[in-house]
């Protein structure tokens, strides 16, 4: 287990290298940033803070040649503890002269609360004007299984100010034999008080979340309002971040981007 946990820690600090070293590769980089904070860190439908607000900050660099590097982060919530979440990414995109974009990345997520979620996910992705497609691939997803992820994002303005929002995806886990939580009847959603069943395959391998919602510009910060769903069977085990009862919530976020 520490032989892992070392490896990890290695993995995230040659990302972070990586990433300073492209920051400092060319001073004509454009960079931007965001910092806020949201009600429910949700990703991919799931709430990763627990039902609780989440801070968050990212910063990222654009090349005139195409190439791209950035830093996510977020505080959350994994098996019952309480850290933050790091994502370095880097990546290439180009765009023709129709305004069609398209770009293959990388990225790595380090959980702080438990670095044996950590994993490593490739992405490709095509951007028309308002409708972006990717496709993810993870072959450790979460530190369980493999894992693709089809998305695709859109939006529709209502003048200069207001969007209407909206994102669909499908993730799709492959065959493992899964420690599902069973949480008793009385209590409420908690790591510390589920039961683990071994050896079990999950039959439902496949999830959809939608999400949709409104955004507004402020002189302080980007306000988005959406609601989000991820369907499925309760009954079903999938790997994670699946917790059966945890299938929708409205999410308020306040973004100050530069």
């Amino acid at each position: 287990m520490r032989n892992a946990r070392d490896r990890n820690r290695r993995r995230l600090r040659c990302a972070c290298a990586a990433l300073a070293a492209c920051c400092a590769w060319s001073a004509h980089a454009q960079v931007s940033g965001s910092v806020g904070v949201v009600s429910d860190y949700r990703y991919r439908g799931y709430s990763l803070s627990g039902g609780d607000a989440a801070v968050q900050a990212s910063v990222a660099h654009d090349w005139a040649q195409g190439a791209y590097a950035g830093l996510f982060a977020s505080s959350a919530e994994y098996a019952g503890d309480s850290g933050a979440q790091w994502i370095p990414y880097a990546g290439w995109a180009r765009r023709d002269e129709q305004g069609r974009s398209w770009d293959v990345g990388v990225r790595y997520s380090h959980f702080t609360a438990d670095t044996s979620a950590d994993y490593v996910e490739l992405h490709a992705g095509l951007a028309l004007r308002r409708v972006s497609l990717r496709v993810h691939y993870a072959p450790d997803y979460f530190g369980q299984v493999s894992n693709w992820y089809v998305e695709a994002d859109g939006s529709v303005p209502f003048g200069d100010r207001v969007q209407w929002l909206w994102h669909a995806g499908v993730t799709r886990s492959g065959e493992s034999d899964y420690r599902a939580a069973v949480y008793p009847a009385s209590g409420g959603y908690s790591a510390q008080y589920a039961t683990y069943v071994p050896d079990r395959t999950s039959e439902d391998r496949t999830r959809i979340d939608v999400r949709t919602g409104v955004s507004l510009v402020t002189r302080v910060c980007d306000v988005q309002l959406t609601w989000q769903h991820v369907d499925g069977d309760d009954a079903t085990p999938y790997a994670a971040p699946f917790d059966a009862r945890d299938r929708a919530g409205w999410v308020l976020g306040c973004m100050h981007r530069w």
